[in-house]
């Protein structure tokens, strides 16, 4: 169809690493195999930020807790991302006297705030179980990244 273009030759010898390397991911489900069965028994956080412009009072990131059983939001806005660990302290108190039950599972991605030690010591020493998302896959926090259609209820702390 175009004149002067060199033809392409299929290479003989195939290169195995080139091979791995254009493989393609299969894609990530769009909803999940497994949903919480009562409150809190799942909660989905993620850090959004630093938004520009700065809010009026000069808050710069956006934290947000959803439960996986009831959908619920709750959203707190930081200074730093250094907060993530006091604000998840006042959540937690704040979200186990709502529901009379405590969190079991905390779903986060794999960002620095909620995966120092400090963070870590204080899950493990009240019986959270961690469950880090694979780097640069926000695919994988279904309730964090929902459809249009998913929202539920939105409370602004």
């Amino acid at each position: 169809m175009v004149e002067g273009l060199p033809t392409v030759k299929t290479p003989q010898n195939l290169c195995t690493h080139c091979l791995v390397e254009k493989q393609h991911r299969d894609p990530i489900p769009k909803r999940n195999l497994w949903r919480a069965t009562h409150k809190l028994q799942f909660v989905h956080s993620d850090i959004c930020g630093p938004i520009s412009p700065i809010s009026n009072n000069n808050k710069r990131y956006i934290l947000s807790f959803i439960d996986d059983f009831t959908r619920k939001t709750w959203i707190y806005f930081l200074n730093k991302k250094l907060e993530a660990l006091e604000v998840f302290k006042e959540f937690k108190t704040w979200a186990e006297k709502e529901a009379g039950t405590s969190i079991k599972c905390l779903r986060t991605d794999r960002g620095g705030e909620y995966n120092s030690k400090e963070f870590t010591d204080f899950c493990s020493t009240h019986g959270i179980t961690r469950q880090l998302m694979a780097a640069y896959t926000p695919q994988q926090n279904g309730a964090e990244e929902p459809d249009d259609h998913e929202y539920g209820a939105l409370h602004a702390v």
